[in-house]
């Protein structure tokens, strides 16, 4: 009796439907899904500046990594600093590849949850700006067939041309190129005023402080600080080179060049 009880019991467990049995008892547990990291717990974002209106976010994912799925609980823009190939992930949708050129604007709402891969040869690198005051951007991005359109991620928008302006609620923003010699007036009143370099930064920034006349170097990915007043920003570059004004009222102005 011992030995064709122990033969049923071989028979059981190697019988194919005792191998499902047996490894329905010994499966581990699904995974769980990753909850979404806060965006200052996310490796690939590093947090370069802060005020009470804004927090400016260098972001750097090497070629064929993945930032972790992280949430944007606040608006926010984005400026690509080098050209890019990515592919961005958000649950519930399908998985859209981007190719994002020098110089690509885009003003994300708040509450978007997502991670992004690294695809091309290059890595993605961009500076990321956060709006912890939500009455700067009001409603938001619209689509109202300007060339700006592609800020707002707008179906059909076509991609930025070398200067353009936009307004998102009391955020005005301005795309400048500026040939070799070339100046930009700027005389705007908003006590917030930078500029984000695009292009290595070599300019002749002409003011009403002192000292009059200030040679300002940058590297791709900085900021420049306008204070109170008129400036006029001068190209000291042999080639063109691109920035990104942002401005609106709110922190008085803070030099961190």
């Amino acid at each position: 009796m011992k030995f064709m009880a122990y033969a049923l019991f071989v028979w059981f467990v190697l019988a194919p439907g005792g191998a499902r049995l047996r490894a329905q008892q010994t499966a581990a547990p699904s995974a769980q899904p990753a909850q979404p990291a806060p965006i200052d717990q996310e490796p690939h974002h590093h947090l370069m500046y802060a005020t009470s209106d804004i927090q400016i976010y260098d972001v750097l994912v090497p070629p064929g990594q993945s930032a972790l799925m992280y949430q944007q609980n606040l608006d926010y823009l984005t400026i690509t600093l080098a050209a890019s190939t990515v592919s961005v992930d958000s649950p519930g949708q399908p998985p859209r590849s981007l190719k994002l050129p020098e110089g690509a604007v885009r003003f994300t709402t708040g509450g978007s949850v997502y991670t992004l891969t690294s695809d091309g040869s290059q890595p993605y690198h961009a500076l990321s700006i956060k709006f912890l005051n939500p009455a700067l951007t009001g409603n938001g991005c619209r689509c109202n067939g300007d060339p700006a359109d592609a800020v707002c991620d707008c179906p059909g928008a076509r991609p930025l041309p070398p200067s353009w302006s936009l307004e998102i609620g009391k955020v005005f923003l301005r795309g400048v190129t500026l040939a070799p010699g070339a100046t930009y007036d700027n005389d705007s009143t908003k006590t917030t005023r930078f500029l984000v370099t695009v292009t290595p930064f070599d300019v002749l920034d002409n003011t009403i402080h002192e000292p009059k006349s200030l040679e300002v170097r940058l590297p791709v990915g900085r900021y420049h600080w306008l204070g109170p007043g008129p400036h006029e920003i001068q190209n000291l570059e042999s080639k063109p080179l691109r920035f990104v004004c942002v401005e609106f009222a709110g922190t008085s102005f803070q030099n961190q060049d």
